[in-house]
């Protein structure tokens, strides 16, 4: 019984991963928004199609290409108008802690905190009062970073990009 319930589920569960993936490339874009694709010089088409960017490229190519940035910002440089746009990523840092004090400690998880904790403790009887106790516990943090930037001109072409890898 319990085997017919895991397996579609975990069938389910991997068809979702793999259209969530599926649905960030060029062609699931282009897909989606098939009359801006069709706007677009051939040159452009064709780069858009491999996730690529060019100087002079428009700013719609850039979106079947890229998606959509994170943010973006408009400025004035040397008397002519920009637009930028920022494309972030996270990385993963992995942490590892050993908390807890005194009166203070709250069992395990990053920096003391985590189960029971400041006078309290959770045990097999239920809510004691008394120390939380010292811990040891790992976690994992997501730290955001610029990966890509795209400059447009006033005519909505690319006029420069820097990638981070």
């Amino acid at each position: 019984m319990k085997k017919k319930i895991i397996l579609p589920a975990l069938s389910i569960a991997i068809a979702l991963l793999v259209n969530s993936c599926a649905s960030n490339s060029p062609a699931k874009r282009i897909e989606k928004n098939p009359e801006v694709f069709e706007k677009l010089s051939s040159s452009d088409k064709e780069l858009a199609q491999q996730g690529k960017i060019k100087r002079g490229m428009h700013k719609d190519a850039v979106l079947i290409a890229w998606g959509k940035p994170s943010g973006h910002s408009a400025g004035s440089r040397q008397g002519k108008s920009f637009e930028k746009w920022n494309y972030t990523r996270s990385t993963p840092i992995y942490t590892n802690s050993f908390g807890g004090y005194g009166g203070y400690g709250r069992g395990y998880g990053g920096y003391g905190r985590g189960y029971g904790g400041y006078g309290r403790s959770y045990g097999r009887r239920g809510y004691r009062g008394g120390y939380g106790g010292f811990g040891y516990g790992s976690g994992i943090a997501y730290i955001p970073y610029t990966s890509a930037t795209v400059e447009f001109d006033s005519a909505n072409r690319v006029t420069d990009w820097a990638t981070k890898k």
